[in-house]
Order: C-alpha cells, then sequence, then structure tokens
C-alpha cells in the first residue's frame, strides 16, 4: 500500500464558535478523518517554535541553558512531533484522528485509539494517543497568543463522538506530558501511578461523574 493510501476524505461531524484570546468570536469546524493537508499543517507549527527558539536566543547570546529557560515559557515538550510518521504508524481501524480548524487553518488535532477499558470501572471508554493545539494558542510572553480553549473544545468533540458513535461511557484516559499534567489536572482527571509508563509519562482518566461536569462547562 502507498503511504498515500493511508489518508482519507476528512468528514465534518460538528460546527461552533471559539474565542480568540482578542475577544473576537469565530467559526470552526471539527473534522474527522486522516486528511493529508491537515497532518501537513501540523508539521509546520515546528517552524513556530524554531523561529520563536532563534529569536529567544539571538536576543540572550550569553545563555548557557536556554533550552531550561525556554520550557517555563513555552512548550517544548511536542516540539520534535512529526505527524507525518504518527500518520504513517496510526492510520489502522482503533485509531481516530479529529482536527479543529478555523479560517486560519488547523487548530488542534486529537488522535484516539478504542475501545480502552476504563480503570474506574469495566466499560468501555477511548483512549487519548495525541493531543496538541497549535504552539501560537498557549500561553507565553514570547508570542501573542490567537485562540483560548482549542484543547477544551475539541476533547468535548470527541467525547460526544463517542458517545453518540460507539455508545461508550462517559470519560477518557491518556499519559501526559510533564508540561501538560496542570491542564489535565484542572479539567479533574485522576492519576492512577500504577499505570505510568517506563518514559515518565503519567497516566490519567477522567471519571464519569467529572466528564459529565466537563461537558456542561463553557470553556474559560
Amino acid at each position: 500500500m502507498d503511504f498515500l493510501d493511508y489518508y482519507s476524505p476528512p468528514n465534518i461531524i460538528n460546527k461552533g464558535i471559539i474565542d480568540k484570546a482578542n475577544g473576537e468570536s469565530v467559526p470552526y469546524i471539527i473534522e474527522l478523518g486522516l486528511s493529508r493537508s491537515s497532518i501537513l499543517e501540523c508539521n509546520r507549527w515546528k517552524d513556530f517554535i524554531t523561529n520563536i527558539i532563534i529569536q529567544f536566543i539571538t536576543r540572550n547570546p550569553d545563555l548557557d541553558d536556554y533550552k531550561k529557560v525556554l520550557q517555563k515559557d513555552i512548550m517544548l515538550e511536542d516540539y520534535h512531533w512529526n505527524w507525518s510518521k504518527k500518520a504513517f504508524h496510526y492510520n489502522t481501524s482503533e485509531y481516530d484522528w479529529f482536527f479543529l480548524k478555523t479560517d486560519d487553518g488547523v487548530q488542534g488535532v486529537c488522535l484516539t485509539f478504542h475501545p480502552k477499558e476504563s480503570v474506574f470501572q469495566k466499560v468501555d471508554i477511548f483512549y487519548i494517543q495525541y493531543l496538541s493545539s497549535a504552539p501560537w494558542n498557549r500561553k507565553s510572553s514570547l508570542h501573542e497568543r490567537q485562540y483560548r480553549g482549542i484543547g477544551n473544545e475539541i476533547l468535548k468533540h470527541v467525547q460526544f463522538y463517542f458517545l453518540k458513535k460507539h455508545h461508550y461511557s462517559y470519560g477518557f484516559s491518556l499519559h501526559s506530558l510533564p508540561q501538560s499534567q496542570a491542564f489535565y489536572e484542572h479539567l479533574g482527571m485522576k492519576n492512577f501511578p500504577e499505570y505510568n509508563d517506563s518514559n515518565g509519562l503519567i497516566f490519567y482518566e477522567m471519571s464519569k461523574e467529572n466528564a459529565i461536569s466537563f461537558l456542561e462547562v463553557r470553556n474559560d
């Protein structure tokens, strides 16, 4: 099978309105499907961070450990992610790709694996393999933020999708990068240390009760 055969026409599963950081509200869509154009857009996210790093080093040439300083203000743990490679490896029926798009392009992506047995109870939920917001949507003093609430918004639509399409229970699980732990804990996810992996990623799961509450709360 040719690499391009892994891609499929995207399907719009929902639409909504999301806020920009400047207060403007704009329409967005949620696409389901492994779109080649969307993957290529995600790959270009790395260029945005690269430019920030170059500008920072240029302004601070005497720093011995610029990475340690930068990590306090921007997300670097997913900087190396290659979305084309992920598309190559995660393209079978157990995996679903979701993209949140505005007129400005792809603002967030969520790759899920399913079904996954819940730790809370013996029911099927979904597992988040990867979740990422475009780097310009993250809080930082090094660049202007464009959109707010991307991660929350795409997660809500993904949860609704699995409730309706596969009739899974409320809730989902994942392994978190260290810099993302605060985000998932703020959502109300619980850590189960016995499921942490050998690479230092922390396992979290959202309970049914917290998942229902999460879906009812408007994004900040």
